[in-house]
């Protein structure tokens, strides 16, 4: 139970008793606090959550405990109000953790502490929680509701189809992205129901699922090499396994030696909603099974928390953020999908899951498993450099042959005059694997947000005249850009070579969804992305539609590409391959040929024969070759060459530095103080300064940003260099300053 200061102790701080602790608080802010600490709080420890006034309106913030016996002065100080955990949510290994995670990522420790437990943890005790029902059946919901709304409808709809009707309000809003307000104004409305019930805590069961089959000679080998480290302390293995190799197989029977030995495992995954084939899968051969996720009710995740905390979860399953699992019996560790940009936090702390376990393997004395079918060049390059060790698995299971894959040039393939995302050979491969009644996945590659400059009519592409490579239109700036030199230019208006009208090339997925029901108006296609997936719910709805065979097609962003695996699935499409390498990012190529052989990797996984059509505009760009060609380690070589040459990661480190503001003058002032004062605090033989540059999206919400790119040999070079002088850099610039370090997005 929480301890509450009162007012009958005041006189005891007054009087001089009591003691001065250390607080960093859960607040931008820099460094820790001085503040008084009754006795009647109990003994002070590290890492123990409280709430005290801060900053100059006093408002109640949750801080942590950091120095138990602070000198006192004769300044008045403010007074801890209540202390959150008898006990630090804290063990050793996970205090020194976050230490680490503020110290190299360059985050206020309050602010990282409290990223690592879930703000219900201590606090929640629910006995009962509110659930929302459809008040009528009729379904042409109003025209007037914004679209949470209709979302919170619809998930109550369908909630009713499945008969799960109630859906608890926590739930449904997260999934629905609605608040509280909206679920009130429907209910005042008559369109939905409120009321109350018992909470129902879910229950760890012991799987006894059987194996599927037997391992080959290459997983035996991998397995007894990852058994032979689980008894050998700390150690950090790269396992290189090409699509349908078999990893999750093998990470299932380790995780078996580890609970039978009576310790603790976390399985990391990069995304929850993606892994429902993995998650099922595991929940039936494994016991004691903790899925975290922010999908949870408050309840829910406090109630895992402790489960997990008593030892009572044998297997921890989550995203970037089951890291911090309070496993107190911790015996191994496996990053499945290592590459993943999304184990990169995009908000403080900017940690990346991936490194960050790392560290917590290392700390802990356990042994990590980083597992990919396209490891990131910067696990490969410390490989290399004996950081870590290898395994490979370089066939698939059962001796599947990898999908043939075809490399179509689509400029050989449009009709001057129209406008198609569907080549002729990709159309008549879809169609004769409908005729066979087999499914397909299509995927539109469409991270980032530029668009060539085509003409259909005489296929000129608008190219650097530096770089030779072709340039890309901004929609922020409305200028065409190469992302090798910086060079720019305003969008002609007619084509230069024929004066026929300009395509920016890069349709979003309904065009691509309106085409398809011309060409295949029976064919059954669903659409998965960001727009239409907006819950694990709707994830796993569609995954078993399609493998029960309900749909056809597939039709997706690069979240079609990664861990499905459906055995009728014969034929794979890339739209448009050449999307992710126009990111003015270093590591486009590299996006570029993951996101190619992970979704090529859908095709041919049992008895049915796999194709994949790769459309592009630039048949002989290196990261498509040779994605084509399934050879990993020559992309690698030539990939870690030129970033050697050009001094890029993984041979460099960068911290990038956003400011940002309201006023865009006020933005770029702050950008130029700060980075003047960087320029005089860092040594420049040994670390490269560039900018401050308007941010490839200039504005985010309604905010202006500007950014300095830190580029040094070593990281520590910036950190120790800069760490000290943190609090007076964000005041002098005089906006919001947000430090990044190894930035996996440089948009």
């Amino acid at each position: 139970m929480a301890r509450l200061f009162d007012d009958s102790h005041q006189d005891q701080l007054q009087t001089g008793e009591g003691r001065v602790v250390g607080l960093a608080p859960a607040a931008n802010v820099w460094g820790s606090f001085d503040y008084l600490w009754a006795e009647a709080l109990g003994e002070p420890a590290a890492g123990q959550r409280v709430r005290a006034p801060f900053g100059r309106g006093n408002r109640e913030t949750l801080a942590f405990v950091v120095d138990c016996n602070r000198r006192r002065t004769a300044h008045e100080l403010k007074a801890v109000t209540e202390v959150i955990d008898p006990e630090p949510q804290f063990d050793k290994v996970l205090w020194d953790l976050g230490q680490w995670i503020s110290r190299y990522y360059m985050t206020p420790l309050g602010l990282t502490l409290a990223a690592m437990i879930p703000s219900a943890v201590g606090r929640y005790e629910p006995r009962s929680e509110t659930v929302v029902f459809l008040a009528s059946e009729r379904r042409d919901w109003p025209r007037s509701l914004g679209p949470r709304q209709r979302r919170v409808l619809d998930e109550l709809l369908e909630a009713r189809k499945q008969g799960v009707e109630p859906l608890g309000q926590a739930s449904l809003l997260h999934h629905s992205g609605a608040s509280r307000d909206s679920v009130q104004r429907l209910r005042r409305r008559d369109l939905i129901r409120l009321d109350s019930r018992p909470v129902v805590l879910p229950e760890l069961t012991d799987a006894q699922g059987g194996d599927p089959f037997e391992l080959n000679q290459a997983q035996k080998e991998v397995l007894a090499a990852m058994e032979a480290k689980l008894a050998a302390g700390f150690s950090a293995t790269l396992l290189y396994g090409v699509t349908a190799s078999g990893k999750t197989e093998v990470y299932v029977r380790a995780i078996r030696k580890v609970v039978a030995a009576g310790r603790q495992a976390i399985l990391l995954v990069p995304e929850i909603a993606l892994a429902t084939q993995t998650l099922s899968r595991l929940l039936e051969r494994l016991p004691r099974v903790a899925v975290l996720h922010s999908g949870l009710t408050d309840s829910h995740r406090a109630f895992y928390y402790q489960q997990i905390r008593d030892g009572h979860a044998a297997i921890v399953v989550g995203p970037r953020s089951a890291v911090f699992a309070p496993t107190r019996k911790l015996g191994l560790i496996i990053v499945d999908e290592e590459h993943e940009a999304t184990y990169k936090q995009d908000t403080a702390p900017r940690y990346h899951g991936r490194d960050v376990a790392v560290m917590r393997a290392k700390l802990t004395g356990v042994p990590i498993i980083l597992g990919s079918a396209t490891p990131s060049l910067e696990s490969f390059h410390n490989v290399s450099l004996k950081r870590y060790d290898m395994l490979c698995l370089p066939d698939r299971v059962r001796g599947l042959p990898m999908p043939k894959l075809h490399i179509v040039h689509l400029r050989r393939e449009i009709t001057p005059g129209r406008v198609e995302m569907i080549g002729r050979t990709l159309t008549q491969k879809m169609a004769a694997a409908l005729d066979r009644g087999e499914q397909i996945i299509l995927l539109l590659n469409r991270r980032g947000y530029a668009s060539y400059v085509f003409c259909p009519k005489c296929k000129w592409v608008m190219s650097c005249r530096n770089c030779t490579r072709a340039m890309v239109f901004h929609q922020a700036t409305q200028l065409v850009l190469c992302h090798y030199c910086g060079q720019s230019a305003t969008l002609p208006e007619r084509c230069p070579a024929c004066s026929g009208k300009l395509l920016l090339f890069g349709f979003g997925i309904q065009r691509i969804e309106g085409e398809l029901a011309r060409k295949f108006p029976t064919a059954r296609v669903a659409r998965m992305d960001s727009d239409t997936m907006t819950s694990p719910k709707q994830f796993q709805k569609v995954f078993q539609q399609f493998a029960t065979g309900e749909l056809d097609l597939l039709l997706g962003t690069q979240m079609v590409a990664k861990g499905l695996d459906f055995p009728r699935v014969s034929l794979v499409g890339v739209i448009s391959a050449d999307t992710s390498l126009n990111i003015p990012d270093f590591r486009a190529a590299e996006r570029t040929f993951q996101l190619v052989v992970q979704v090529a990797g859908r095709a041919g996984r049992a008895d049915l024969p796999g194709e994949v059509v790769v459309q592009t505009l630039h048949g002989d760009e290196p990261a498509i070759r040779f994605a084509a060609a399934q050879d990993f380690d020559a992309f690698a070589e030539k990939e870690l060459h030129e970033r050697r040459e050009a001094g890029y990661p993984p041979f460099s480190r960068i911290v990038r530095f956003i400011v940002r503001h309201k006023d865009g003058q006020r933005a770029s002032d702050a950008a130029t103080v700060l980075a003047r004062r960087l320029r005089e605090l860092l040594p420049g033989d040994k670390v490269t300064i560039a900018g401050p540059q308007p941010a490839l999206v200039k504005k985010i919400r309604d905010q202006f940003r500007f950014q300095i790119l830190l580029i040094a040999r070593h990281a520590d070079l910036v950190q120790q260099a800069l760490r000290p002088h943190m609090r007076a850099l964000c005041r002098e610039a005089k906006a919001e300053v947000i430090a990044d370090v190894d930035p996996v997005n440089l948009m």
